[in-house]
């Protein structure tokens, strides 16, 4: 069952019900060994696309030097863990056909293989992973406008946090985002998001080469251990993958691409106007001071002196410093 080949209808089209996951693009549909690759790339890159936000977690953490790569790793590991093991279990043991296997359909195969009380276990952890899920991205999506707004992008009230800490005006901005979004089909919604995700993946990708080759000098957090010339290899590969998930899609992506580049620039441009008449309040902060960064952990923080300053004396290249124990001091700066 493992290594058996899906079903391979004549173009793959009769297994799904939504005209947007087949409808025209700028290549033809590729159905190839039974797959219809558009939903299957785009199912894919959307399961496990993300990561990158839990760089605006970083300066809420007492060491992202080692809390962000270790953090990382783990979740990778846990991440496909989470997705191969079920899917084995769930494929081997069973004879389902393809064409069975809709939304939740991993729970009637929970139940044929160990009963009800497996079914009921199976529905009730990936409600709570969709809400885990939904948890995470919001925090991300609301310490980056927060981070935004500290650096004078966005109107000064996206600074404001609670006395938890929690960037509250970022978080309301996001849920009535969300809201506006319930009704929408999920197929399209996940093409659709995978679409700018993507570009701003690209940029992501841009700036990390040209950081890494041009600006040596910038203090970083966490530094990837590879040479120069390894950090552009790195990212060909991505790139590539990128490029053709919008390579087959269908014309309603490069559409919304195209209007929310032009919806982007002109809030840009009306922010500057905002700016200079004075419409909004506006102000950058030094993002290096965190009062609500978790407190540094007993003798894991001990630098080196550097030439004409004592082991004591902060400096803004350190990218962890401590004064008397009672301020601390990190650089914020996006993990590049």
């Amino acid at each position: 069952r493992w290594f058996q080949m899906p079903e391979s209808p004549e173009d793959g089209t009769e297994l799904f019900d939504d005209d947007f996951q087949t409808s025209a693009g700028p290549l033809p549909l590729l159905s190839l060994g039974g797959i219809l690759w558009r939903p299957y790339l785009n199912n894919l890159f959307w399961n496990l696309n993300s990561f990158d936000s839990a760089g605006s977690f970083s300066g809420e953490t007492s060491s992202p030097s080692t809390t962000y790569p270790r953090g990382i790793f783990i979740g990778l590991v846990m991440c496909v863990l989470a997705y191969v093991l079920p899917l084995l279990m769930a494929v081997g043991a069973t004879d389902y056909s393809q064409a069975e296997w809709v939304d939740g359909h991993l729970g009637a195969v929970a139940v044929e293989i160990g009963g009800k009380w497996l079914g009921a276990w199976t529905i009730f952890a990936a409600g709570i992973s969709n809400l885990a899920l939904f948890e995470a991205e919001m925090s991300s999506d609301a310490f980056q406008l927060m981070g935004m707004a500290e650096r004078g992008y966005l109107p000064k009230i996206f600074q404001t946090r609670s006395k938890y800490g929690t960037p509250t005006a970022g978080i309301v901005f996001n849920t009535l985002v969300v809201v506006a979004f319930c009704s929408a089909d999920f197929g399209q919604l996940l093409e659709l998001l995978n679409s700018v995700y993507a570009l701003s993946l690209l940029m992501e990708y841009a700036a990390f080469v040209k950081l890494r080759l041009f600006h040596k000098e910038l203090q970083r957090p966490y530094r990837i251990p590879i040479p120069d010339w390894a950090a552009v290899i790195l990212v060909i590969p991505p790139i590539f993958g990128i490029l053709v998930i919008f390579a087959i899609s269908n014309w309603y992506v490069y559409v919304f691409c195209t209007g929310a580049v032009i919806f982007g620039i002109l809030l840009f441009k009306l922010s500057e106007i905002s700016k200079r008449r004075g419409w909004c309040s506006y102000e950058s902060r030094d993002t290096r001071c965190n009062a609500y960064a978790m407190p540094p952990l007993e003798d894991e923080f001990v630098t080196e002196p550097t030439d004409g300053l004592s082991a004591d004396s902060p400096t803004d290249s350190d990218p962890v410093s401590f004064r008397n124990n009672e301020e601390f001091v990190q650089n914020g700066d996006r993990i590049i």
